[in-house]
């Protein structure tokens, strides 16, 4: 029989922590283990639409935009991870939050692993989707495309779709591709400046060091066809952080949790499950 729920107030809001302006919502069930879903780089909070509805039945859900996404403030930078995280802490601390799970994807799975290494102690479990330690010399020629596009939505997406999908996602699902691509053309002008930041913040990035201070369970997980962070990468990170298991998700690329939605959310919630 399943579990009774009990949903009840959600909130959404922006709140200023230490320099900038943090846009959050907090949705689900008051009386359940908090779940904090950190963004990829290009995402924002909305971009959890097919996780939101079967995670919120079963938690408190709390989604955030980094800073220099799409509805928190973009200071200045430069950006670092360890501010993201600190960043974190902060709305933990503001919403009297002292323990969570992570999940995160991408980029979100990279502050999520740091996050875990920094604040043992409040972190539950971390689920680090589609993640890297650091920048190979392909993923940071990569990172200059991206760079390059400037503001111009219709290059940005022409040039990360092909490394963000799969093969097989990209013949069946041109509609969908089409109404992305179409949001992105809608973005106010400064989601360009902070996504600027966000790729320079990128560029610094290396986990190696920290990752074997991450004690918490962790599961590492990556799109099969993932062509702009391979699999190698998080078999990497599994072998490094002490408590971790990891699945290969098939016939998907970089943006597992969109292409095989179901697969992903039945993975992270059933380990979850297992850190009840």
């Amino acid at each position: 029989m399943p579990r009774p729920t009990r949903t009840n107030s959600a909130r959404s809001n922006t709140v200023h922590l230490n320099d900038v302006e943090v846009h959050y919502e907090l949705h689900g069930r008051e009386d359940a283990p908090v779940v904090a879903f950190l963004n990829g780089i290009l995402m924002t909070t909305r971009s959890w639409v097919l996780q939101r509805p079967v995670f919120e039945r079963r938690y408190r859900c709390l989604y955030h935009d980094f800073r220099g996404q799409l509805m928190s403030g973009k200071p200045a930078g430069p950006y670092s991870f360890e501010q993201h995280v600190a960043d974190l802490v902060a709305l933990l601390d503001h919403l009297g939050i002292e323990r969570c799970h992570l999940v995160g994807t991408s980029y979100g799975g990279e502050v999520g692993l740091l996050f875990a290494a920094l604040h043992r102690k409040r972190a539950l479990s971390v689920s680090a989707i589609a993640c890297v330690d650091h920048l190979e010399p392909l993923l940071r020629r990569q990172v200059d495309l991206w760079s390059a596009a400037g503001a111009d939505a219709g290059a940005l997406f022409r040039i990360s779709a092909p490394f963000n999908y799969s093969n097989r996602f990209l013949a069946a699902e041109s509609v969908l591709l089409e109404q992305g691509e179409r949001r992105l053309a809608e973005v106010p002008p400064d989601f360009y400046v902070g996504f600027e930041r966000l790729l320079d913040c990128f560029a610094t990035l290396d986990l190696r060091p920290h990752l074997p201070d991450v004690a918490c369970p962790t599961l590492v997980l990556c799109g099969e066809q993932d062509i702009l962070k391979p699999p190698h990468y998080s078999r990497r990170i599994a072998a490094t952080v002490q408590h971790a298991e990891m699945l290969t998700v098939p016939e998907a690329g970089h943006a597992v949790v969109i292409e095989r939605a179901d697969t992903v959310n039945t993975a992270v919630l059933g380990f979850l499950e297992k850190q009840r």
